[in-house]
């Protein structure tokens, strides 16, 4: 059954430490959180994890952790208890042609092979530029033609809605390459972020076939939200209605 996840990157402008930003996320009854990884927890986020029930859906990384050695990443993850990584972005110069998506392909590949000999899954974050042409075809496609079956997708619908890709066609032909799904609303030509069901994203429709096609995660994000608490517990309200047995509505 699909769980339920707030990123608590939503949080970052709410000037409260990590441990309270897992408490507020606990407080809207989501099943965990996606944390950004900043180095080794604390004790406090530990502590705040156990006391919460919450699990950790996902460690996002930038593409600095992965030149690095990854054992920090690894033991993040070991005392996180959370058994996946999300790289959060590649900028659009991965994607200028076939061959550097080809060579996009190949650095994800290692990366998912390297996570994977260490227990780990290791996910890819799109935005936007994946889903304009190249050459004919979107890079996601091309993206996808060569990378390894050891990676793979967090879909991020706002994006992608922005890109003008077909959502719901995107979930129905992809859907067993997709881990986690974003819902993250947007007005669509503005490319400007809302709560959730205030913007184009059709919210019922995209969570719906997401859990049609089995994915294991929705996470609610949104990048600049005007009060950052108020978006979590309406965007965490919403992910409920779609995920809980219609008998406990």
């Amino acid at each position: 059954m699909v769980a339920t996840a707030v990123q608590l990157y939503t949080l970052d402008g709410f000037a409260v430490s990590e441990p309270k930003k897992i408490r507020i996320a606990a407080e809207t009854g989501v099943d965990g959180v996606e944390m950004v990884y900043d180095g080794a927890p604390t004790d406090e986020t530990i502590a705040a994890l156990d006391e919460s029930g919450l699990s950790v859906a996902g460690l996002s990384i930038g593409p600095e952790d992965l030149d690095d050695p990854i054992e920090g990443v690894v033991a993040a993850c070991e005392r996180l208890d959370c058994s996946t990584v999300v790289l959060g972005y590649l900028g659009p110069d991965h994607y200028r042609s076939p061959e550097t998506i080809r060579e996009t392909a190949r650095l994800l590949s290692t990366a998912g092979e390297a996570f994977a000999d260490r227990g780990l899954r290791f996910l890819y974050h799109t935005h936007r530029h994946e889903f304009e042409s190249v050459e004919g075809r979107t890079g996601f496609e091309r993206l996808l033609e060569s990378l390894d079956r050891s990676v793979g997708i967090e879909l991020d619908l706002g994006w992608a809605g922005v890109a003008g890709a077909d959502l719901y066609s995107l979930l129905t032909e992809f859907g067993d390459r997709i881990v986690t799904v974003h819902l993250k609303d947007m007005d669509f030509e503005a490319e400007t972020f809302v709560n959730l069901g205030n913007g184009d994203l059709d919210v019922e429709r995209s969570a719906k076939t997401a859990i049609d096609v089995g994915v294991d995660w929705l996470v609610y994000e949104h990048e600049d939200p005007a009060d950052p608490v108020e978006s979590v517990v309406t965007g965490a309200s919403k992910l409920r209605q779609f995920t809980e047995p219609a008998s406990s509505k």
